[in-house]
């Protein structure tokens, strides 16, 4: 990422969209249970916020190629994280 605060408004912005899919799918639908969309809205915050916190305190500031590389692990841990909630989204 480019820098710290454009990867954060991405985290938002991320988080907001699937929330906002989340619910109009509950919406669109009867079949789905309120318990299990309840249950991903909450993983989906809890994820963004625990991003977030980490985005703010990377390690080994003094030496830029460890920010780097902790960076590049931890968009890859989100994109990660992002793929298993949107495919329990996409199974509601």
């Amino acid at each position: 990422m480019a820098s710290r605060r454009n990867f954060k408004k991405t985290i938002q912005f991320v988080s907001s969209e699937l929330i906002t899919d989340v619910y109009f799918r509950c919406l669109m639908s009867n079949k789905i249970e309120e318990d299990k969309v309840d249950k991903i809205v909450l993983e989906i915050a809890e994820n963004s916020r625990e991003y977030i916190l980490r985005a703010n305190r990377p390690t080994g500031k003094d030496n830029p190629q460890l920010v780097k590389a902790y960076f590049r692990k931890l968009y890859a841990d989100w994109q990660k994280t992002m793929e298993k909630i949107v495919g329990e989204i996409e199974k509601l």
